[in-house]
């Protein structure tokens, strides 16, 4: 694994749960009463993390249980090189990214507690709540509820299937509670579900329960959350899969749409399963884009840079990789993009990319 160089001022967090904490203790307390000093030698001191690495207490709000390694120094993954990096090839935009590594125990932030809309990354907590609800009912998810759900999540329509969701689920106040069942407490929800406010840590948190668990889902609930995000549409595949190498596993939801005053909002949130056991969540929300293909480029480039330091491995060819996509004019009909990519299917393109009644000004629109 290629962890980049660590620096005291870390910006990750190694969490222990109960469990690591009881174990290290034991160990102390076995150290201390099993091996004496010589006679006249002060004892050893017990063994401490690298200057730089953090402990805390245990982050018990969602009821997680980490599988979390012995005590580690965990890196500074987001340097101000690369920070510099993004801001000037990105000199308007905003971005922010969190990562939970469920193999190690650390935790990253980038530009941590900046609050940016979610556009369609709230989808993911939609999922969950109609994926809860059914599971809290005993029952399997209506033959309506799953059309709405697979618009929603492979090809991410916006009205009706997501709209209709969202009511069932109570609108805003109904997303209040379910970031009380999920532990979360920095969103901030509207009845424009596409505008809520939101922090990266929080849909992070929110998505490693519902694609690892230890939250209010159950494992069966869990599974079927995994199948409907790593089935995404190819078009829509970008974002969390930059770099992966072969091997490596990614479920997701992106979010993508403008928004007056923020310009485009791009984001992807998600997990990837390790091939070698373990996983970690992350997500990456920016905004003040000037078009979607712009917001891609960034929120990749962030993701990217992830997965090249918490993978092993040369990054594999993507289904994205292999679609036709273009940028059309502004007021452009399906039609008009259909017949700008050779002829294809105007319906089948507006299905593969949104929904949306016209292709919206600066939106990438793909075929494959």
């Amino acid at each position: 694994m290629n962890i980049p160089g660590t620096s005291p001022e870390s910006d990750a967090r190694w969490i222990p749960t109960l469990r690591a904490i009881g174990a290290v203790l034991i160990a102390l307390a076995l150290t201390w009463a099993g091996a004496p000093a010589a006679a006249g030698a002060p004892a050893a001191p017990a063994s401490r993390p690298e200057p730089g690495g953090q402990l805390s207490m245990p982050d018990l709000r969602s009821g997680l249980e980490f599988r979390y390694a012995p005590i580690i120094r965990c890196s500074r993954l987001f340097d101000e090189t690369f920070i510099d990096q993004l801001q000037v090839a990105h000199p308007d935009a905003r971005f922010t990214a969190a990562v939970h590594d469920h193999r190690t125990g650390c935790r990253y932030e980038l530009n941590g507690g900046l609050e940016i809309t979610t556009a369609s990354v709230i989808k993911a907590q939609v999922l969950a709540g109609v994926l809860l609800a059914a599971q809290e009912a005993g029952r399997q998810l209506s033959e309506a509820e799953t059309a709405d759900v697979e618009l929603m999540m492979h090809y991410s329509h916006n009205r009706p299937p997501t709209s209709r969701l969202y009511v069932q689920l109570g609108s805003a106040a109904g997303m209040e509670g379910l970031d009380e069942r999920f532990g979360i407490v920095g969103t901030s929800h509207t009845p424009w579900y596409g505008r809520t406010l939101s922090t990266a840590e929080d849909r992070t948190r929110l998505v490693e329960q519902l694609l690892i668990g230890g939250g209010p889902l159950s494992p069966e609930s869990v599974e079927a959350a995994w199948e409907w995000m790593s089935g995404v549409s190819a078009a829509q595949s970008w974002g969390i899969t930059a770099g992966l190498p072969a091997g490596y596993e990614a479920a997701l939801k992106n979010g993508f749409f403008p928004m007056s005053g923020a310009g485009w909002r791009l984001g992807t949130t998600g997990v990837v399963r390790d091939p070698d056991g373990g996983s970690y969540a992350m997500t990456v929300m920016t905004d003040n884009n000037p078009s979607e293909s712009a917001g891609i480029r960034l929120v990749e480039k962030i993701a990217r840079h992830i997965n090249s330091a918490l993978t092993t491995g040369t990054p594999a060819e993507r289904a994205v990789d292999l679609v036709e996509c273009v940028e059309p004019p502004t007021g452009s009909s399906w039609s008009s993009v259909a017949a700008m990519l050779g002829g294809v299917d105007a319906v089948e393109l507006r299905r593969l990319n949104g929904g949306e009644p016209r292709p919206l000004t600066g939106q990438r629109v793909c075929w494959g």
